[in-house]
């Protein structure tokens, strides 16, 4: 009887704690739920507040490349690393399309070139290009045509141009047509008909400035002489080493009257220049203004390889003389 009123009693302690128990369970459940909510409307508001930062301010840097596209897509956004890649991809299409615009120019300009060489080959006329007319664009034996024929026209225009009471004491010519003239006139009027006619064959004009009408007699002048019609192809060759001492010959034999007695051609200075060398001489001769006109004619008309870089005459007591820079070409 005992041991089953401990038993029932037992089971009735049980019961008791079961129904006191039951309660608390409800309770604690609850709580957890709430704090489930709780949670949840914190990291939706978290949600939502980071959404529109990244609305209003952009994707953060850190971030750049890592939020899925498809993700932003959704929210609005764009992902500046994307924006970067599509930068780069449309410069690399950029680049490919000049590249690929640049070879077509290099192939059109090579397939124009083929055609002008083939045109060229049938008529070479059509595509003679116009020569430049500035003497240091020409070659060697082109400048050595251009200087004998500049000296020769100007000397001749002084010989026609200088009346007979107007004396000179220097006059300078230097290729390819510079001139410095000194002198001076018997009168004012004389004096002013001379420069007047030498400005008209003359550029880059300078005298002495002077009040006009001023009863001047000095000549003091220098400017460019106006060269025209030179023929300067006519010379072909170099002279050869063999025949240097030959063109000094034949330049000396160019005085038909015999009365000209150079000084200075057997010292000639040599510069190299590759392919050619370069004989100066500088040359003195005590002459006549009228001898030596002569011998310029000569030296105009031959087919001689001998050039007069400068030339300056100087009156002496007897006649004038005249120092040149005589300049010849040789082939190395």
């Amino acid at each position: 009887m005992i041991q089953l009123n401990l038993i029932e009693a037992a089971s009735k302690t049980i019961d008791s704690e079961k129904k006191v128990r039951t309660p608390r369970v409800a309770v604690k459940t609850k709580k957890s739920n709430t704090k489930w909510m709780l949670r949840f409307s914190v990291l939706a508001a978290f949600l939502v507040f980071s959404i529109g930062l990244v609305k209003i301010l952009g994707v953060p840097k850190p971030l750049h490349g890592v939020i899925p596209t498809k993700v932003l897509a959704i929210v609005g956004v764009q992902d500046p690393a994307q924006d970067v890649f599509n930068m780069s991809a449309k410069g690399k299409i950029n680049l490919l399309d000049k590249q690929l615009e640049s070879e077509k120019a290099v192939e059109a300009a090579q397939k124009a070139l083929s055609l002008e060489t083939v045109i060229t080959d049938l008529n070479p006329s059509l595509f003679n290009k116009a020569k430049s007319n500035n003497y240091f664009s020409f070659l060697p034996l082109e400048q050595i045509a251009y200087q004998k024929e500049a000296i020769a026209q100007f000397l001749v225009f002084i010989n026609t141009a200088t009346p007979d009471n107007i004396s000179f004491s220097d006059l300078v010519f230097e290729a390819p047509n510079y001139y410095y003239i000194r002198g001076i006139a018997e009168t004012p009027a004389t004096q002013r008909s001379f420069v007047d006619r030498l400005k008209s064959v003359s550029k880059a004009v300078k005298t002495p400035p002077h009040a006009e009408n001023a009863p001047v007699t000095d000549i003091s002048i220098f400017g460019e002489y106006n060269v025209n019609n030179v023929n300067i192809e006519h010379l072909k060759k170099f002279v050869l080493p063999t025949e240097v001492q030959e063109e000094l010959k034949t330049f000396l034999a160019l005085d038909k009257q015999k009365s000209l007695k150079f000084k200075g051609l057997d010292k000639g200075i040599i510069e190299e220049f590759g392919i050619y060398k370069k004989h100066s001489f500088d040359v003195t001769l005590n002459t006549d203004y009228a001898a030596f006109m002569s011998f310029i004619a000569e030296l105009q008309k031959s087919e001689l390889r001998v050039g007069i870089q400068k030339l300056k005459i100087e009156a002496s007591q007897r006649n004038l003389v005249a120092k040149m820079q005589l300049v010849m070409y040789v082939a190395s």
